[in-house]
This record gives structure tokens, sequence and C-alpha cells, in this order.
């Protein structure tokens, strides 16, 4: 065996510890809890999802008329500026 091949076995080896390592630890946890389907544990339940949307839905009403009490109030004064020239 050459030099060269002794060199390239330890190499080779020296990945195979660090890819064997890496896999055991928690990266190589949380892959297999993502192959296998389990929900990440940082992950919101479907309930506080749904109270969220909720919040959101209302939200965007609020501010839905918001707006159109704003557009009301600006033409108003667009009509009693316009009515007075």
């Amino acid at each position: 065996m050459s030099p060269d091949q002794g060199v390239f076995i330890i190499a080779m080896v020296t990945v195979a510890w660090a890819f064997t390592r890496i896999l055991r630890g928690p990266i190589g946890e949380a892959l297999a809890r993502r192959i296998g389907g389990d929900r990440l544990s940082g992950a919101a339940p479907d309930g506080e999802v749904a109270e969220l949307r909720t919040r959101v839905a209302e939200l965007e009403e609020r501010l839905d008329f918001t707006e159109r009490v704003l557009l009301q109030e600006r033409q108003a004064g667009e009509l009693r500026q316009g009515g007075t020239t």
C-alpha cells in the first residue's frame, strides 16, 4: 500500500466518523423527527393558529372600517371647500 492510499483511507475513515457523530447528535435527531413526520417542538398548536387567524380577520375589518370613515371625512371636506368657492 502506497502512502497516498494510506492518507486516503485515513481521510475517509475520519469523514465517516465525523458524519456519524453529526447524525447521532441534535442535527440527526431533528432530521429523524422531520422524516418521521413529528411536529416541530416550536410549532404552534392548531387552536392557536385558528385564534390568530380570527384576530387577523377582525383587524382587517377594523382597518377597512377606518379607511372608509377617513375617506368619507376627506370627501365631505372636499365638498365643503368646493361649495364655498
